[in-house]
C-alpha cells in the first residue's frame, strides 16, 4: 500500500509540475484539490496521539484470567 501511495504522490507531483510549466493553472489547481484529502488523511494519521488499529490481544488482562 505504501508503494501505491508513493506512486500516486509522484504522479500528482509530476503532473502538477508539467501543468505549471505548460501554463495550465486550472489543471494544476484540480490536481492539488485531488491530492489534498489524501495528504490531510496522512497528516491526521501522523499526528494522532492514539493508535487507530486495535491490539491483537497479545497482553494478559483480567478478562482472560476469569
Amino acid at each position: 500500500m505504501k508503494f501505491v501511495k508513493a506512486l500516486f504522490y509522484t504522479a500528482v507531483g509530476s503532473l502538477m509540475t508539467i501543468f505549471y510549466r505548460d501554463g495550465m493553472e486550472v489543471a494544476m489547481s484540480w490536481m492539488f484539490v485531488l491530492w489534498l484529502p489524501f495528504a490531510a488523511h496522512d497528516l491526521g494519521e501522523a499526528i494522532t496521539p492514539f493508535p487507530l488499529k486495535k491490539a491483537t490481544g497479545a497482553g494478559d488482562t483480567d478478562d482472560q484470567q476469569k
